[in-house]
């Protein structure tokens, strides 16, 4: 079969354009995006959140709230004395901001009483999240209410997202 010079061009752009289809109808199969997927590793917050306000429950009685007041932090303890400086605090903003776990397959049953409950209020969001941390001697777990996951993370990450060590 003979083609000539406009009949290759035509071959190599139908062939070209059907390359590019079925890359693009299997991209997702291929390469999974993280908010879509339950496997893998997923950021705790949304990776261009900005945190407004954060609210530690330890008890009843002991809460720490932090508050974004212009470009610091104000930080409200009650029952529980803690000296943290600016960079202390930016720290663990950046930590609760950065920090990914992998994600769990299955329910996980564990004392609620062990439990520290974090809400997070984020800039363009009306629902405020609601978290629940596990603190254990292997890992920590993170269970988040909004989508219904469990996260599992290493256990020295406690000490960077809690200001208060349990």
């Amino acid at each position: 079969m003979k083609l000539s010079r406009t009949g290759w061009n035509n071959v190599i752009i139908f062939s070209v354009m059907t390359i590019i289809l079925l890359i693009n109808a299997t991209n997702d199969k291929l390469f999974p995006n993280e908010e879509s997927g339950n496997n893998g590793e997923r950021l705790i917050l949304p990776q261009h959140g900005v945190i407004l306000t954060l609210a530690i429950d330890f008890s009843e009685s002991q809460r720490v709230l932090l508050e974004r007041v212009g470009r610091s932090w104000q930080l409200t303890a009650k029952g529980i004395m803690l000296e943290k400086t600016e960079q202390q605090i930016e720290q663990m903003m950046f930590a609760w901001q950065q920090s990914s776990g992998l994600v769990q397959a299955a329910e996980i049953m564990i004392d609620s009483a062990q439990g520290v409950a974090v809400k997070i209020a984020l800039a363009g969001e009306s629902q405020v999240r609601t978290f629940i941390l596990y603190p254990l001697d292997d890992q920590l777990l993170v269970y988040q209410q909004q989508d219904n996951i469990w996260l599992a993370l290493p256990a020295t990450l406690a000490q960077q997202l809690l200001p208060v060590s349990l």
